[in-house]
């Protein structure tokens, strides 16, 4: 109440996720009401009709900073080094039908705060760290920092495949009968004008409990069985022991998990396409003893950012990956240029 001491921002809580945020004086109560609407558009109608029209486009490209900051916490005896603040620059681009992505992502790392060596520092060969992902043809390609050999993986046929691709191509319909079964709202932030331009401002809070909902419903079916099959890595007698602990680990994560992601959406007044926007993420999780033996591990990470999305229509080009090499192909030339024998099956 109004009498007790303290101090709760509500004012900024609210208004930081598209609220607005009264005082009646009379009856001693805050009013908090949302901007749901905008002329002829409601907020979800204007995402889903967004959508649509840049799926008809087919084809859209995507660039974007953010700023990374990660801790992670211990039991009193482990070294677990203080990780400084990253940048990460993000680009890609994605068709949707026939379905293809190409995403590639660099994280810039502060050596200078990272007290390494020149010996270390050359040994990177620069400051920045990418991985590189394409999706096409039901396989993903994927290339790990330092090295310049995609590794494929075919995940035709299993049950990850269907559920990622069901999430990737979903109609402007089934977003908005999504948006409406796991409570999920949109609403009008103030318009603005960039170089002449008029946009949309529409928000969106997504948390903990509704970010587990989306999972639970498209990532019901996933089976680390198939997964870790497809990967041809691991020996068959390893493998039952791996599922197991990786699906515990995967059980943990998702009960403590603990999520919040506010995002703003800038929409061309004109063309009705999204064409940047901001998001910013909160995520802590926890493993606890049955998983780390030492103690329980805390994670933390704050992600800050803003995307760009443009030349919507035009061509497409993806990387060449005909000479990607499978993970068991890619283990064995790593082991060999490391002169590790490897056993005969």
């Amino acid at each position: 109440s109004v009498e007790q001491t303290g101090y709760v921002p509500l004012r900024e809580f609210f208004t930081s996720r598209g609220g607005k945020v009264g005082w009646d004086g009379s009856k001693k109560q805050v009013i908090v009401s949302w901007r749901e609407t905008h002329g002829e558009w409601s907020a979800a109608g204007l995402i889903a009709e967004s959508t649509r029209i840049q799926q008809e486009l087919n084809t859209s490209k995507l660039k974007g900073n953010a700023t990374i900051k990660i801790a992670i916490t211990g039991p009193e005896e482990s070294e677990i080094p203080e990780i400084p603040e990253m940048t990460m620059y993000l680009e890609g681009a994605f068709q949707q039908e026939p379905l293809a992505m190409h995403m590639k992502q660099t994280i810039n790392l502060p050596l200078e705060e990272m007290e390494l060596t020149e010996e270390e520092k050359a040994s990177l060969g620069l400051d920045g760290i990418s991985t590189e992902m394409v999706w096409t043809d039901n396989s993903i390609y994927q290339k790990m920092p330092l090295t310049d050999q995609w590794i494929v993986q075919d995940l035709s046929g299993m049950d990850i495949m269907e559920s990622l691709t069901n999430m990737l191509q979903i109609t402007p319909q089934q977003s908005l009968e999504m948006m409406g079964k796991f409570g999920i709202i949109y609403v009008f932030g103030d318009d603005v004008t960039i170089d002449g331009q008029e946009y949309y401002t529409v928000k969106n809070y997504l948390d903990t409990a509704t970010y587990k909902k989306i999972m639970e419903e498209f990532m019901g079916e996933f089976n680390l069985d198939s997964l870790l099959a497809g990967t041809q890595v691991l020996p068959e007698q390893d493998e039952e022991a791996t599922v197991a602990e990786m699906q515990k680990m995967l059980e943990q994560i998702m009960a403590s998990m603990e999520l919040n992601c506010y995002s703003e959406s800038l929409i061309n007044k004109e063309t009705l396409l999204t064409e940047g926007g901001v998001i910013n993420l909160d995520l802590k999780m926890t493993l606890d003893e049955t998983i780390s033996p030492e103690g329980p591990i805390s994670f933390e990470m704050q992600m800050t950012g803003d995307f760009q999305m443009y030349d919507f229509g035009e061509e497409i080009q993806l990387p060449d990956v005909s000479g990607a090499l499978t993970q068991e192909e890619f283990l064995e030339q790593m082991m060999k240029a490391m002169e590790i024998p490897v056993e005969d099956e």
